[in-house]
């Protein structure tokens, strides 16, 4: 009996389903109308319901020209037209209608002019290619994570930028700004000077713990003066541009790092740490390769080729003399070394500046000339551009040109070791 009433109110429900999908002597299924291609709407062209009832064929797709532009969600799926993810490459809606198709987006207006140049699914300033250009800088340094612009146009501005919530500036209390305002910022139950991460270098509108009076009138100035005066004003072992704290200052921006002959011999602080030469353990570490200093004592050389012939001495010896695990040339501090002979450690296949600089893959690796680590991470190699610098890695450009800016590229912030201060 339950099965014989079942059976028997299906076929009302068929019945009146068979009713309502009946002809409609107001819908048009020619093909298209006055305004858009009509793959079922009425005489208006906008499809608020294929009858103007307000209602949506829920068998529908969202994936043809009429569909994608008739105002009705299609397929049931919470999004209509051009907001729907099966439009996105038909009519109206694909950013993929561009007059000439290239392989990138940054060539020409690629990055500005709407259009997802390269196929790729990302356009203009979402499309790798165009990150970190002049066109569309990057966000993710100390310096532009902290001077109130939306440098990305992401419409998220410094702290709240999700790509600046690792830096230094966004983790805790640690700017003058900060340290003032009587503000717990980074909700550590610690305000202002109380919080020791008020207590660095660049700070300085605290003193041991408590607050400067009276503060300075400029506290810019005030700034350069603490991270150029050599003293280690925090006392944690780190003398002006090589604190963290001043890294992002005017005055610690075109550092160069000292680590290598050199730079360990020219009696200039190229790092701007407050210690020169053999004083930086850049330079005082035992590299292999790194002949000019014997710990914290220099070594004089008479010129550069005695220079040399020291550095294929050790690079030769059969010992690691850096306790790295990695002996003479099969050692950076040999094989990229500007110093030793080619006779001693011969470069890669691409690995000097004519061969990193022929358009050839030398070595075939897949990767030509600078986009080659034997190239780009090569300091004997003098024609691929760097992004190392404090500046470099703060400006939001992609300076090398390896598709990674500031303190996404690795050259700035490392997967291990010490990194650019930018990105701390």
């Amino acid at each position: 009996m339950q099965t014989r009433s079942f059976a028997l109110f299906a076929s009302l429900v068929l019945v009146l389903g068979l009713s309502a999908c009946g002809d409609d002597s107001s819908r048009s299924d020619a093909g298209s109308d006055s305004a858009v291609p009509d793959s079922g709407g009425d005489s208006g062209g906008h499809d608020a319901g294929p009858d103007g009832s307000g209602s949506c064929d829920p068998s529908g797709t969202e994936g043809t020209a009429a569909n994608c532009n008739n105002g009705c969600d299609d397929d049931g799926d919470g999004f209509t037209d051009c907001d729907d993810f099966g439009c996105q490459d038909v009519g109206i809606c694909s950013a993929m209608a561009c007059t000439t198709p290239q392989l990138s987006e940054d060539v020409g207006d690629g990055c500005t002019n709407g259009c997802d140049d390269d196929g790729n699914g990302f356009v203009d300033c979402d499309d790798n290619a165009c990150k970190g250009t002049a066109t569309c800088p990057v966000e993710n340094s100390n310096a532009r994570c902290s001077d109130g612009i939306d440098n990305d146009s992401n419409g998220f501005t410094d702290c709240d930028d999700f790509a600046c919530q690792m830096r230094q500036v966004c983790t805790g209390e640690g700017t003058n700004a900060r340290c003032s305002d009587g503000i717990d910022n980074d909700l550590d139950g610690a305000t202002d000077c109380a919080d020791t991460d008020c207590d660095g270098e660049a700070i300085v509108v605290c003193a041991g713990g408590s607050p400067v009076s009276p503060l300075p009138t400029d506290i810019a100035a005030a700034v350069t003066t603490a991270c150029s005066d050599g003293v280690d004003n925090d006392g944690e072992g780190h003398i002006d541009c090589g604190d963290f704290s001043c890294a992002e200052i005017p005055a610690c921006f075109g550092v160069t790092r000292e680590n290598n002959n050199a730079a360990c011999s020219d009696g200039v602080d190229n790092d701007k740490d407050g210690l020169s030469d053999c004083e930086d353990t850049g330079c005082s570490g035992g590299a292999e390769g790194l002949v000019v200093c014997a710990g914290t004592t220099a070594v004089p050389f008479a010129d550069a080729a005695a220079r040399t012939a020291a550095v294929d001495v050790v690079c030769s010896d059969g010992m690691d003399n850096d306790s790295n695990g990695h002996i003479d040339c099969a050692d950076f501090g040999c094989s990229r070394n500007a110093d030793v002979s080619a006779s001693v450690c011969p470069p890669p296949a691409e690995g000097t500046d004519a061969t990193c600089s022929d358009g050839l893959d030398n070595d075939s690796n897949g990767f030509i000339d600078c986009a080659d680590f034997g190239c780009s991470r090569n300091s004997a190699v003098t024609v691929c551009p760097t992004e190392s610098t404090a500046e470099q890695c703060g400006n939001g450009l992609d300076d090398d040109g390896n598709g990674f800016a500031d303190c996404a590229d690795f050259s700035c912030k490392p997967a291990t070791g010490l990194g650019s201060p930018a990105c701390f």
